[in-house]
């Protein structure tokens, strides 16, 4: 399971490598990416892109160019396949949520039908 923080940088990757056999990136696009909401610094966003290795959202390759870092970062089925299941998980928020609703309003009523019936 990702956290915030790991669900954003898949975002933004997802949004720059799809369809693509990978792209080059930098530390600090993707750290631009994430302001203002997230500040986060090279070391913790190493560690990030590491968590989405393990977990096998991404291939990741360090490189250098002209002295400074790049990634090389291609996607993984798992990493193509990401929307689809951000989506999947709001659909399923959004269908908990409508239950509960639901289930409330039909325990209220039925509370209110057995009320009126022993109150005879």
């Amino acid at each position: 399971m990702l956290n915030k923080k790991e669900k954003m940088v898949m975002s933004f990757l997802y949004k720059r490598c799809v369809n693509k056999k990978s792209s080059l990136l930098s530390p600090q696009e993707i750290i631009n990416s994430l302001l203002p909401k997230y500040e986060i610094s090279n070391t913790e966003l190493d560690s990030i892109l590491d968590n989405l290795v393990l977990e096998n959202y991404i291939e990741l390759v360090h490189s250098n160019s002209k002295g400074k870092l790049i990634y090389c970062i291609s996607l993984k089925s798992k990493g193509e396949s990401f929307e689809r299941s951000v989506q999947d998980t709001k659909k399923r928020t959004i269908i908990k949520i409508g239950s509960t609703i639901i289930f409330a309003c039909l325990s209220f009523a039925i509370g209110l039908i057995l009320r009126a019936i022993f109150k005879k």
